[in-house]
């Protein structure tokens, strides 16, 4: 194609995609930002190589995705630029890393807007650990039988950030507790468990664990018996992308496709400094009406 000025590479068939050759700030180019919003529409997520970006720019990128969204721990994010998280053990304020980020998850399943995209910028980044592993639930989704899909058509799970910000507090009992204002602005959630996708029309899996309190008609145990299953079909360690970090790496992934998880690393030893933005998304929506009369919650 003509207007192609630079490299893209496929990494795996299943996920991702690496492009060379370009400064993101140059998204401002229709044809550009056209190019590379199929290319994260086929790939599910693209690695930037050498970008150089401040938290402005980093939040310039995103809006080209989106309208950025806010992460309910405010303590976390950048001073001047409060659309940024900072996930860092090199600040003066408690360390953030090591954390319940190291579980498969997708991002802000608690919120009625979850992530329609997460974008991560390292800064600096340890020799050994702290890679970021990806896995598809679309593909798991496609090995689903007609049965199963059936199952959970039309059916809602609950997400519940109190919940997870408790298994936090387990990992690192130095955690701060939630305010009254963080308990009131992150209320329980009902998502369904086969949505659409807005951008492609697929019906898509759509589930988390960390923060997963049940879904509504199934029992506590089939419930989570259903979920834990197809999170370890999901993270078939033969199916997962593991991306090792190099300093300027710019990544951008489809959180309503991608499970990710960080991976352990030696913070006493070395430095980690990423800076974190997303992309708020729509409400989901069912891929069919439900029947049920709502959702029984359970805490795991």
């Amino acid at each position: 194609m003509a207007e192609q000025q630079f490299t893209a590479r496929e990494i795996t068939r299943e996920i991702g995609c690496e492009i060379s050759g370009l400064d993101v700030r140059r998204l401002c180019a229709p044809a550009i930002a056209a190019q590379v919003k199929r290319l994260i529409g086929r790939h599910h997520m693209l690695v930037f190589k050498n970008q150089k970006l401040g938290a402005r720019e980093l939040i310039d990128f995103t809006e080209h995705f989106g309208e950025p969204d806010s992460h309910v721990l405010k303590q976390y994010t950048h001073r001047d630029h409060p659309g940024v998280y900072v996930i860092s053990n090199v600040e003066e304020r408690d360390a953030n890393v090591n954390d319940v980020s190291l579980n498969w998850h997708t991002d802000l399943a608690y919120k009625s807007h979850p992530s329609a995209f997460v974008v991560l910028h390292a800064e600096q980044v340890p020799e050994e650990g702290a890679d970021t592993c990806f896995a598809s639930m679309q593909r798991v989704y496609r090995e689903m039988t007609d049965a199963e899909r059936q199952r959970l058509r039309g059916r809602r799970a609950t997400y519940s950030f109190t919940q997870l910000h408790d298994k936090r507090r387990k990992m690192n009992p130095d955690a701060a507790p939630l305010t009254p204002q963080q308990l009131a602005d992150s209320p329980d959630v009902h998502h369904p468990v086969l949505r659409r996708h807005p951008d492609t029309g697929e019906e898509i899996l759509y589930i988390n664990l960390p923060d997963f309190a049940g879904v509504d008609g199934l029992a506590d145990d089939e419930a989570l018996g259903i979920v834990r299953d197809l999170f370890d079909r999901i993270t078939d360690p033969s199916h997962v992308h593991r991306h090792k970090w190099s300093v300027g790496d710019l990544v951008i992934w489809d959180s309503r496709t991608l499970l990710h998880s960080a991976s352990w690393f030696d913070a006493q030893r070395y430095q980690r400094r990423m800076l974190r933005t997303c992309v708020r998304g729509e409400q989901p929506m069912p891929s069919a009406e439900s029947g049920s009369s709502g959702p029984t919650i359970f805490r795991i």
